[in-house]
């Protein structure tokens, strides 16, 4: 039984996307081809961390237009900078809409913007060009994330005097 394989590119090359790459490892039918950033270097550096951990043929783009329509990527992964969320979808938008490329999706790395009008407009994008979506929290189940949680909420259950009350003035914390 032959499986086709989902082959991804990212866009951004920072600490999230080597995260996401690293985490690649233990996933099945999936190969990262391609890796965009504004810094040619880091992209070049993060496509390698795929050649080198053997999770796909990664190569450097420059610009989030080549890579869309590349043919061999079906799906974008944004691990970029919040300020550039959405430059970055307008220009995949743009490129689909232009007839560049046929992505089946886009997977949003957390937060999903700065802000509300920026999340509306970021739905209204993608919708626009019916692409499937979804939003990514990476370490939400961390240990080191948990037990953070739970120290930040026992602090501010004395602090309140109520559980699940972790909230502070600013002249208090």
């Amino acid at each position: 039984m032959t499986t086709e394989r989902l082959g991804i590119g990212f866009v951004g090359s920072g600490f999230n996307a080597r995260f996401h790459i690293q985490s690649l490892t233990s996933v099945r039918e999936i190969d990262v081809r391609g890796v965009y950033s504004p810094n040619e270097k880091n992209a070049a550096s993060s496509a390698a961390l795929a050649r080198e951990l053997d999770v796909g043929d990664a190569r450097p783009y420059k610009s989030i237009r080549d890579m869309v329509a590349d043919p061999a990527i079906n799906a974008l992964w944004l691990c970029g900078p919040n300020h550039a969320r959405i430059s970055n979808i307008e220009e995949i938008v743009g490129a689909i809409k232009s007839g560049a490329g046929t992505l089946r999706g886009l997977a949003c790395e957390k937060p999903l913007a700065r802000n509300v009008a920026e999340a509306k407009k970021v739905v209204e994008l993608v919708r626009s060009v019916g692409l499937n979506t979804g939003y990514l929290e990476n370490q939400l189940f961390a240990p080191d994330i948990i037990r953070g949680r739970e120290l930040i909420w026992a602090r501010g259950a004395s602090l309140t005097g109520r559980f699940g009350r972790g909230r502070c003035r600013a002249a208090e914390c």
